[in-house]
């Protein structure tokens, strides 16, 4: 069952993405500087989605988030939720759906960046040189939950491309020594890595 309160936090924060403007108050301050931060793409992602018809629970997430599909006239994503002691969304993940064409291969570079940053992540210091402004200063932000997140997982054990997001952005599972996550990356013109979504995934049956 989830937890009392994340089903409306997802509704209320997809209606603000949706909007163009999102209800800061109902967000804890970090996670409000993420969304801010990252409006520019998902206010048009999720206002392309069009009126939402179903939202359905699906699992609790490693970190205490609740996980749901979400329906939309036009598409569907699937999000999560985790909130606070004062009832306010903290984190959560979001994930497009992604489309594998016949055919279709990665872009050129975004795998690598991908192994770049998971190592940089892993290590607690990611090179964020080789990120977009914006994002860097999303990925500096996440560094508190995703450091200790990925250091836990161990070696990274290989990396399979899954398909392309409706944001252009290559999807890929990534394996670990102990889990896996799903993870895209997009690419800006100079080749730094501009965005990207993370769901972590199952530990690996013992």
């Amino acid at each position: 069952m989830p937890t009392a309160g994340t089903e409306a936090a997802l509704r209320r924060l997809v209606a603000g993405l949706a909007s163009g403007s999102p209800d800061y108050d109902k967000l804890a301050p970090r996670f409000a500087d993420v969304v801010r931060k990252d409006l520019p793409v998902t206010h048009p992602l999720f206002k392309s989605l069009g009126e939402l018809k179903s939202i359905t629970f699906r699992e609790r997430g490693p970190l205490g988030d609740d996980a749901y599909n979400l329906v939309f006239a036009n598409g569907e994503v699937f999000m999560s939720a985790a909130l606070d002691a004062d009832g306010r969304m903290v984190g959560g993940i979001l994930q497009p759906g992604f489309k594998v064409a016949a055919g279709m291969v990665p872009t050129a570079g975004t795998e690598t960046a991908l192994r770049r940053l998971v190592a940089g992540l892993a290590s607690g210091s990611p090179d964020y040189g080789k990120l977009s402004p914006q994002f860097a200063d999303v990925v500096r932000g996440d560094l508190p939950l995703t450091h200790p997140l990925f250091k836990s997982l161990g070696e990274l054990k290989s990396v399979t491309f899954r398909g392309r997001g409706p944001r252009g952005d290559d999807a890929y599972n990534l394996v670990f020594a102990n889990g896996e996550v799903l993870m895209s990356a997009a690419l800006d013109p100079e080749g730094r890595m501009a965005g990207g979504i993370l769901q972590p995934g199952k530990p690996p049956v013992r």
